[in-house]
């Protein structure tokens, strides 16, 4: 009788087990989720100004076509990715893409003094440090899901639910390089 109590409850609690562990990782991936749709909101309003950048400097770097080609499909990609995997990859694309556009627009004097590309050239920076700090805590949440359906129990069930590793949202080598102090 002993026997059939103690199995019982090992059952039980098995069971018990089971369902924390199932539980914990929906509420991982809907902590993805809910840290993406945080900063999709700025990200789409980033490639809603893609037109009126291309626009501008386009009529002054007539001869830079293969940039705005490059800028316009990641743009294209990011507004029709379906998945969370696609819409991170496209923003990465388009976060490459616009710094190259901004980065050449320096070479044009009469651009960039322009006072519709100086209130484009600041709304873009704005939208990027809102996309720098969203983009924090999306990549902390990313990073404990990713943990999370790669340790062993954990593991078994993540693999059952075709959970997959998520990519980060990456940092261009403009905002990791270190330039100095500056004075000026």
């Amino acid at each position: 009788m002993i026997v059939v109590i103690v199995v019982f409850f090992l059952i039980i609690g098995g069971i018990g087990w089971g369902f924390s562990l199932y539980n914990r990782l929906i509420l991982l991936r809907n902590n993805v989720d809910n840290a993406f749709a945080n900063i999709d909101v700025i990200l789409k309003q980033r490639a809603d100004q893609i037109p009126a950048l291309v626009s501008i400097v386009s009529k002054a770097m007539s001869h830079e076509r293969e940039i705005f080609t490059a800028l316009s499909n990641a743009r294209q990609n990011y507004l029709t990715a379906e998945s969370l995997p696609e819409k991170i990859e496209a923003s990465n694309h388009m976060t490459q893409a616009l710094k190259s556009v901004l980065a050449i627009s320096e070479n044009y004097p009469t651009l960039i003094s322009g006072d519709n590309f100086i209130e484009l050239q600041k709304s873009v920076s704005n939208i990027e440090d809102k996309i720098a700090r969203r983009r924090e805590v999306f990549n902390d949440t990313v990073t404990t899901y990713n943990i999370g359906i790669q340790i062993f129990p954990a593991l078994i069930v993540a693999n059952i639910l075709k959970y997959q590793h998520l990519p980060l949202l990456k940092i261009s080598a403009e905002e990791i390089k270190y330039n100095g102090i500056r004075f000026e």
